[in-house]
């Protein structure tokens, strides 16, 4: 999602959102928008399928379209005003008085779609989160990929040492792990159990807030929280320097390179991007044989810094110039 709920999202998020502007039809921005509000905590879980692995953005969209009317139209429900009242959901709230104020009145663009039913309002979603995704996501896709692969990394890393506690205490506020029990604070309250299904844990570098929760049968319950290391996203301007350095050294050592400001150890530097120690040990170890850091060691700590040559190659990216040949 890249429109915030009452919070400051972070650079690359406002970058996506200017693309956005710029990028999208009137049409599918105001439906998007419509969709995924700024002023409402629901949104229709259609929109966001249980990720499967290695599946691109088109097969993404394809499911999309392809959800079932009925799901849709239920979903809708849920969170407009004026739309059909579900007992289930209904029984979830205080009141029905609570209820009716908790849900959002039918946003035009939305209306214009849905009264031809939830099918065209599945198929028009999907034409504009692709659109979405070539126009704005894609060229920085690499780098997104990366930051959302090295927090898996990094929370298995921890899980696998200290156990599930020690990730599902800090995985977003207004979430709270009891030990037999995921309890996530909201307006209404109710008791998802499926014991049998697990739960998916979805990594996401926009969200800004408490963590999100899908749960619709017969699909796998899923928690979308905020990724680490995003602010590795923002730091960097996109252009040709940016792209000639990842092409260079790759996406994980450039970011590494560009973060290397001050002197810092392997565990500073998992801290500061979200990778696991092991993933940053390793890309420490192949730009230290290619001399763009070196490392020293005080005590038992071993910190590493940038060569000269390291740190003209992450200015020389940072503000977008070309590398200049010394004359000798």
């Amino acid at each position: 999602m890249l429109r915030h709920r009452g919070r400051h999202p972070a650079a690359h998020a406002r970058e996506w959102h200017a693309r956005a502007l710029r990028a999208l039809s009137p049409g599918q921005r105001a439906l998007l928008e419509a969709l995924v509000p700024a002023d409402h905590s629901y949104t229709p879980d259609f929109l966001t399928p249980v990720p499967r692995p290695g599946e691109s953005m088109p097969e993404v969209a394809a499911r999309i379209a392809a959800t079932p009317e009925e799901e849709v139209d239920y979903q809708l429900d849920i969170a407009i005003r004026g739309r059909r009242v579900w007992p289930d959901v209904l029984a979830l709230h205080r009141s029905e008085a609570a209820y009716e104020r908790w849900r959002r009145p039918m946003p035009p663009a939305l209306a214009t779609v849905a009264r031809e039913g939830g099918a065209a309002v599945a198929t028009a979603a999907a034409t504009a989160m692709e659109a979405l995704f070539a126009s704005v996501l894609a060229p920085d896709w690499p780098r997104v990929r990366a930051v959302l692969d090295a927090d898996i990394g990094n929370r298995a890393d921890r899980m696998a040492a200290h156990g599930a506690a020690a990730v599902l205490d800090d995985l977003g506020e207004r979430m709270r792990w009891t030990g037999t029990e995921l309890v996530l604070e909201r307006a209404y309250s109710g008791i998802i159990d499926w014991a049998d299904e697990g739960v998916l844990f979805v990594p996401v570098t926009t969200h800004t807030g408490p963590v999100l929760f899908a749960a619709e049968r017969p699909h796998t319950p899923v928690l979308f929280y905020r990724a680490r290391g995003i602010g590795a996203l923002g730091e960097r301007p996109a252009g040709p320097a940016e792209s000639a350095l990842t092409g260079l050294v790759g996406v994980t050592r450039a970011a590494l390179l560009t973060t290397l400001d001050a002197p810092a150890s392997t565990v500073e530097l998992s801290r500061r991007t979200g990778w696991s120690n092991a993933t940053v040990s390793y890309h420490l170890g192949i730009l230290l044989r290619a001399g763009l850091v070196d490392r020293h060691r005080r005590g038992r700590v071993v910190r590493y810094a940038r060569t000269d040559l390291g740190t003209a190659l992450a200015v020389d990216r940072r503000y977008g110039l070309p590398a200049r040949r010394r004359s000798t």
